[in-house]
């Protein structure tokens, strides 16, 4: 399997050779990537019968994202408020610790500031470029234009979108846009257990890749264009 086949950089979200940086990251040791993968490998196998086009997008969350969010190194908590109108369906953060030490600030922007970034399930079927079908027949949104909305009042930086088989990483500075994201074919991963394009998803999509270091940076950030 080529990257091509599995990877989209798409509007060039990332630099033309961000690619192999993630392919070369130290991120995580080979044992810690080879343990992460096994572990993902094997819950996709006790649970891919749930997974098809029937599946609806609380039971991708159920099924397969919140492991694979736990994987790779987040605490996530749903459907936070902020005010008394918006709801963020996944708030992801780094850690136990960090989300432990915000909870206090639930339902203001102070809980928010420990997180790094935000997520949002679509159906396994779903095409992730298109809205959701409203009661009038019309087409709603693209999801991206809600998370493009939610960083501006969360004041966060990254935003992954997931259908459960792809997954799509946005940045506040071009998630205006809609069509410039990172894009990884996480389905197609596991059933070929190719670890080296595992590798290059777990450095793109990982809490560790986008959350910020000391000095306010955080490595995915140093690959975007």
């Amino acid at each position: 399997m080529t990257t091509s086949n599995v990877i989209v950089n798409a509007g060039s979200f990332f630099a033309t050779d961000a690619i192999e940086h993630l392919a070369a990251s130290d991120l995580f040791t080979e044992a810690e990537l080879s343990e992460m993968f096994a572990h993902l490998c094997e819950h996709f196998e006790r649970h891919h019968s749930h997974l098809n086009d029937s599946a609806t997008a609380a039971q991708v969350g159920f099924f397969l994202v919140n492991r694979a969010l736990h994987i790779l190194g987040y605490t996530h908590s749903h459907n936070e408020p902020l005010g008394e109108d918006v709801r963020v369906e996944y708030t992801l953060f780094h850690g136990a610790n960090a989300f432990l030490s915000h909870v206090s600030g639930r339902g203001t922007s102070a809980f928010f500031s420990g997180a790094c970034g935000i997520g949002k399930l679509a159906s396994w079927a779903s095409n992730l470029d298109e809205g959701a079908v409203r009661e009038n027949g019309e087409a709603g949104d693209p999801p991206a234009y809600e998370l493009d909305e939610l960083l501006r009042v969360t004041n966060l930086q990254w935003a992954i979108l997931t259908n459960g088989r792809i997954w799509r990483l946005f940045h506040r500075n071009t998630s205006a846009m809609l069509n410039t994201f990172f894009e990884v074919d996480l389905l197609q991963i596991i059933e070929s257990r190719d670890k080296k394009l595992y590798k290059i998803f777990a450095s793109a999509f990982a809490a560790k890749a986008i959350s910020a270091d000391r000095a306010g940076s955080a490595p995915n950030k140093k690959l975007l264009a």
